[in-house]
Order: C-alpha cells, then structure tokens, then sequence
C-alpha cells in the first residue's frame, strides 16, 4: 500500500509542476483526472541559495518544501540551468515529511561563458521513481546569474594571465613556510596586477615583500615574482576532513585596467609538496 501511495503522490505532484514523463496526450490527460479524483495535489517548492558550506563541495543551498499532507522521498536532486554544465543526478534518498523541509546540496558544473539561453532554472527531482520539474526560486534574486558571471569573469582572466606559486620554499617558523608567487603575461599587450591573495579555512596568507607592492606586468616586464608567507591555521582532523578546498587560495588580479577579480589558485608541484609536509608536521 505504501508503494502504491508513493506513485499517487508522484503523479500529483507532476500534475502540480506540469511534468507527465508521457507523450501520449490522451492518456496524460486521464491520468490528470484520475490523480485530480484521488486527492488534492501536494503543493511542492525549492529555492536555491550559495553556501560556504556547500559551495567547498561545488554545490548550492537547495531548500525543498513539502506543503501536502503525506510523506515524500527525494531519490535524486539535478540543476537544470543553461548557466552550467549539467551535473549527473545525485542520489539522496531524502525523506521529507509532511508541511515540512529539508535543505541538502545541489550540485552546479562548469559555467558555460558562451551565449547562452535566458531561461529560468529548475529542479528535476525523483520522486517514487518518476522524474519531476520544479521551478527554482534564486534567494536572493539573480544568484545563479552572480555566481556564473563571477566565475566566467576568472575564466577570461586566467585566459591572459599565469599565476601560480613557485616550486622553491623554505620553513621559517613551525607552522609557516615562505616562497614566491609568480604573475605572467599569456600574450602580447596584456597588463595585470596581482592586488590581493587569500587563505583558505585551513591556511592563512602573508605577503613579506617590502611596502607590499602588488605585482605587475606588461610587455616591458612580461613576468613578475614576489614572496609569500603561508601559515597552517588549522590542523585540526575535522577541518581536514571537511574542507575540499585545502590546497586551493584566492587570488585578486586586474586585467587591462578593469575591476580586480577573484581566481582561484592551485598549489602544485613543489608548493604542494612543501604544503602536505607542513600540515602532516602540525599533525603530528
């Protein structure tokens, strides 16, 4: 009996949102009608917010509501938005009761930065088996716009420019390493300036430069190096554990003069290495 309630409620909720998964019309339409007969449909929302929780794990603050008055199972969670690549469902297996809600990650993918559809975004969900679509409501308004424009704005600046850290570092404290960042032209005619870098929850970031001038280039200095302090902050297993974002810094660069905008900035190689040593050091 309970399986059969979960498959009502999943064609009255499709009723709701306008979503049949059948191309036959005439049956479509009598399904309506039967489920219409059976009970009242389930009034069903979602809204999408950022998270610094979730955005570590490349996803955003979905909120969905139940406002019927039976049980419902959320099997899967998908964005729908032409701002981003689609991501492969993701498997949740969420019970929502009754006039209640429940908030859970919703992954995002890649920004497409090309031209892209003006269409609202949606939920597709899974419920009792059946795929179902929900308007998104953006909290605040135009949050997913925001957060494409930002990420394609990185995106064209990254495309002019290389920054990266240096291979060569040195302990100077029991908790801090220091080496250089590297700020270089992609291409002829490009001016930068590297204004700002960031930590991260578990490592914070001092420039040690004299008077902290920010790096530059243009053609007459295609290439530019300055040093930089990182501190383990934390080294706690939790933060470890829960932080995906461990090893990646936040970088400010103004390209040809415009707004500074913020890169994301990967330690690799020898940084990395100086990296993982100094954390399994404070570990330890």
């Amino acid at each position: 009996m309970r399986g059969a309630a979960s498959v009502a409620i999943a064609i009255m909720l499709m009723v709701a949102v306008g979503c049949t998964g059948d191309d036959d019309t005439a049956d479509t339409a009598d399904a309506r009608e039967t489920a219409g007969r059976a009970a009242p449909a389930a009034p069903l929302t979602a809204t999408v917010q950022r998270s610094t929780l979730f955005e570590t794990h490349r996803s955003l603050r979905l909120t969905v509501t139940n406002g019927g008055n039976q049980e419902l199972e959320i099997g899967a969670v998908q964005l729908s938005s032409p701002l981003f690549e689609p991501v492969p469902p993701q498997t949740r297996d969420v019970p929502v009761a009754a006039s209640d809600r429940v908030a859970i990650p919703l992954p995002f993918g890649t920004a497409q930065c090309d031209d892209v559809a003006d269409e609202p975004p949606e939920l597709i969900m899974r419920l009792a088996g059946e795929q179902v679509r929900v308007g998104l409501e953006e909290i605040p308004g135009g949050v997913l716009s925001e957060l494409h424009n930002s990420e394609c704005a990185a995106t064209a600046a990254l495309a002019s420019v290389d920054l990266r850290f240096g291979d060569t570092w040195a302990r100077t404290e029991a908790r801090t390493i220091e080496g250089e960042i590297e700020l270089a032209q992609r291409s002829s005619g490009v001016t930068a300036m590297l204004d700002e870098v960031r930590g991260n929850v578990i490592f914070s970031v001092s420039t040690t430069d004299a008077g902290g001038s920010p790096l530059e280039v243009a053609d007459d200095r295609p290439s530019a190096a300055g040093q930089i302090a990182i501190t383990a902050a934390r080294c706690d297993p939790h933060a470890l554990i829960e932080y995906k974002r461990t090893f990646i810094f936040s970088a400010y660069v103004e390209v040809n003069g415009g707004e500074p905008t913020p890169v994301d900035i990967e330690a690799e190689g020898g940084a990395r290495r100086a990296l993982e040593e100094l954390l399994r050091s404070c570990i330890g």
